[in-house]
């Protein structure tokens, strides 16, 4: 199983950097940012799930140019260095345009779990597939197949995104699902978030406080998360574009 999971990854591997070279005359300036952020809670982004309320920290930085990029992000649990909170989180993507409005990524990483040490055993490779759809300039919606664990036992989260822009405040409400195909094991949860307009503190840097609100439906949840819980987070994105 282990070695039909790394497999699987070297072919998404190839499929990516094969798309890179396609999109190579793109003149597209890059796009560099770099998003420190602290929470109120201890969070996984794409599962849907609260693992505690510790206060914490994480760093996200992006990279991208003529349809291709990478990230690199890493969470810290300022309160617990044992927490599921700690972990590094790299990927690379590549971006197709298949109308104005409607635009997919395709991700491939690696998730390094660092409860212990700087590879936890049960650190593993991810990979994604997210959809972006502009109805108009303030309505938009997402949706993003996340499969991760992928060499020891395949989950799946599908994350369902709808958020709407007015005067300077973004509105998200959030669906997620859970699955883990190996056990049959699904749970779903939602969250209702307000993004206070962008405080511009200097060029290029901003603040931004959001407040959002998240719980399961049922009693159905990983035995790690928190039912609800509230998460208030203040970030910092650092605008770094080069021409």
């Amino acid at each position: 199983m282990i070695w039909v999971g790394k497999l699987r990854v070297l072919i998404l591997f190839a499929i990516l950097f094969k798309c890179s070279n396609t999109t190579g005359q793109d003149s597209t300036r890059a796009i560099i940012r770099l998003t420190p952020r602290f929470n109120s809670a201890g969070h996984f982004p794409f599962t849907g799930s609260l693992l505690n309320t510790n206060f914490n920290f994480d760093l996200n930085f992006f990279y991208e140019k003529n349809k291709f990029g990478f990230f690199v992000f890493k969470s810290v649990d300022l309160e617990d260095q044992r927490s599921y909170v700690n972990y590094l989180q790299p990927g690379i993507f590549t971006k197709f345009e298949l109308t104005t409005n409607l635009q997919i990524r395709m991700f491939v990483g690696y998730l390094f779990s660092q409860t212990q040490r700087f590879r936890d055993k049960d650190s593993d490779y991810y990979t994604a597939v997210a959809f972006y759809w502009s109805l108009n300039p303030s309505l938009k919606i997402e949706h993003t197949a996340l499969f991760f664990d992928m060499s020891q036992s395949i989950k799946l989260a599908n994350r369902f995104l709808v958020y709407y822009t007015v005067n300077g405040f973004k509105i998200e409400l959030f669906i997620w699902n859970r699955w883990e195909l190996k056990q049959q094991f699904n749970a779903t949860s939602a969250s209702l978030a307000l993004n206070f307009p962008n405080i511009k503190i200097f060029r290029g840097v901003a603040m931004l406080n959001t407040i959002s609100y998240q719980g399961y439906f049922g009693s159905k949840k990983p035995d790690f998360a928190l039912p609800k819980g509230v998460l208030i987070s203040v970030a910092f994105p650092i605008n770094a574009d080069k021409k």
